[in-house]
Formats: structure tokens, C-alpha cells, sequence
């Protein structure tokens, strides 16, 4: 298995970095700067247009990256908890540099906003991971049972993630805005 070291000297692979281009569940979208005083990120027929000074840019961009998360988590969230008959208090949405998602011992699942650049099977395998702690804590046999009955393709998801998880991870919107 790879060291982080090793990890992190990797090249990038899946193109994140590229000027003129967000990504939203695994695809690319251009990206457009537009006049405007307010900084504003909007997707607009399969793109996104970006108001506000080049300072301010970069934050619009993270917030409507929050946003698109939220309600893409939070969809998935709901019908995979349904599915497996699992309840959850709230949802929370964060900047984590280590981890994808975390689930407290009182029901509040929080995950990464960068997942919503991910493809959607990602997305899902770890909405489904941070469920399964709802039933069991830790990450003992009992969990990766139950994470199988869950979701029997898991493994697949998170070797996506081990090979491209720091590149995800480092990805900074606020580099890819045109001038």
C-alpha cells in the first residue's frame, strides 16, 4: 500500500486543476466569469457563471460548491437511511482535510464539500459508510459487515478514493477561475 508520502507526490490525474473548469459529480463544467458587484457562483445550463471581484470569486465558488453538496448529500442521505432503516438529527457540511465524512454517536453525519466534484457513486459509498456508524462505531468486523450488506461494491469506491482522494482533497477552486 502507498505511503501519504508517496501519495502525495503523485501527479494529478484527474484534471481538477485545469483553468476554466469546476467539476460536479465527476464532470467537468465551464466556468465563466461575468461583471457583477455581488460574488455570486450560479450554474447556468451546464455551466457555472462566477460574479465579483477576483478576490471575492473564489468564495462564491466554494459556497455554491457547499450548496451543491448539500443538497446532493442530503438526497442520498435520506433514501440510503430509508433503505436501511437507519435515522439521522441533521446533516452538516464541512472543510475537512483528512476524512470525507464522520458520523457522531448522536446521529449528525458531516461530510466534505469536495464530494460534490466527485462521480456519484463515491458520493453515495460514503454517505452509505458514515450510515453504517449509526449502527455500529467503529470500524471493527461488525462494521465492514454491515457496510457489505450495505453496500457490496464498496471496495471499488474506496480504492477510487485512495487513489484519488489527495488530489480531491487539495483541489482549490479559487486556482481554476479565469481572470
Amino acid at each position: 500500500m502507498a505511503t501519504a508520502r508517496e501519495i502525495a507526490r503523485r501527479p494529478p490525474r484527474l484534471g481538477l486543476e485545469r483553468p476554466g473548469l469546476v467539476w460536479l459529480g465527476g464532470e467537468q463544467l465551464p466556468l465563466e466569469r461575468r461583471n457583477g458587484r455581488r460574488s455570486v457562483a450560479t450554474l447556468d445550463d451546464r455551466r457555472l457563471l462566477v460574479s465579483g471581484s477576483s478576490d471575492q470569486a473564489p468564495a462564491a465558488v466554494v459556497r455554491w460548491y457547499r450548496r451543491e453538496a448539500r443538497r446532493r448529500i442530503e438526497s442520498v442521505l435520506a433514501r440510503e437511511a430509508e433503505r436501511l432503516g437507519l435515522e439521522y438529527r441533521s446533516l452538516g457540511i464541512r472543510d475537512p482535510r483528512t476524512r470525507w465524512g464522520s458520523c457522531s454517536r448522536k446521529g449528525h453525519p458531516s461530510f466534505s464539500w469536495r464530494l460534490a466534484a466527485a462521480p456519484p457513486e463515491i458520493l453515495e459509498y460514503v454517505v452509505v459508510h458514515e450510515l453504517c456508524h449509526l449502527r455500529e462505531p467503529s470500524h471493527q468486523k461488525p462494521f465492514w459487515r454491515l457496510l457489505e450488506t450495505a453496500q457490496p461494491d464498496w471496495q471499488e469506491q474506496a480504492r477510487w478514493l485512495r487513489q484519488h482522494g489527495q488530489e480531491l482533497h487539495d483541489y482549490d477552486p479559487g486556482r481554476v477561475l479565469p481572470t
